[in-house]
């Protein structure tokens, strides 16, 4: 059995996956900005680049669920 005082809360954990895919997100979107600046080819990079962070930001979520539920069983 695992030590309880080892275990972090939940809520813990989940607050840290929001912040996980906060910061995936910002530093996709600044990527996107400064690549957009640097190519002069308005918002492509950007917008490209966003959802690429959106989709690695669910893909970090969905590996701390999947961990969360392995510690549980």
């Amino acid at each position: 059995m695992k030590d309880p005082k080892k275990q972090l809360n939940p809520y813990l954990r989940f607050t840290s996956m929001g912040l996980q895919m906060g910061v995936a997100i910002a530093v996709f979107v600044y990527g996107g900005i400064e690549l957009d600046e640097y190519l002069d080819s308005d918002p492509l990079w950007t917008i490209v680049l966003s959802l690429t962070g959106v989709f690695a930001g669910l893909y970090l979520v969905f590996k701390e669920v999947q961990r969360i539920n392995r510690d549980q069983e």
